[in-house]
């Protein structure tokens, strides 16, 4: 049961705390920088590849975090793939954000989620 629950709050901290830091950085850069994020209401190559760069960033954060809760105690490999589980389901269920994005980025946001968790996981456990 213990385990369990260090599981949940450890999801919810690494998927609230990735989220959070995109929509964090996304607020940014569209407020500093919004010639850089859009062009005549299109979302431009130059933004949409410094988004999977930051999504590469927070989801290393939420891995780190993730394990952080878990300990070594808890299966933080577990909790890691269930993260990425997670995180790649919600960006894959979001169809509008999908068409914005496109098949190519939704694939290589996918890639830097897995790498993300995988080395927040991994740089914990070091």
């Amino acid at each position: 049961m213990i385990t369990c629950t260090f599981l949940v709050l450890a999801l919810v901290l690494g998927y609230l705390v990735t989220v959070g830091l995109s929509v964090a950085a996304t607020f940014g850069i569209t407020a500093a920088l919004p010639e850089l994020v859009a062009r005549n209401y299109r979302i431009t190559p130059k933004y949409k590849f410094l988004q999977d760069g930051i999504w590469l960033v927070c989801t290393t954060v939420g891995g780190y975090l993730t394990a952080l809760v878990l300990g070594k105690d808890h299966s933080p490999w577990i909790g890691g793939i269930a993260l990425i589980l997670i995180l790649i389901g919600v960006l894959w269920i979001n169809a509008w954000e999908m068409r914005q994005r496109g098949v190519g980025h939704q694939i290589l946001i996918s890639i830097a989620t897995v790498v993300g968790v995988a080395t927040g996981v991994f740089l914990r456990m070091r």
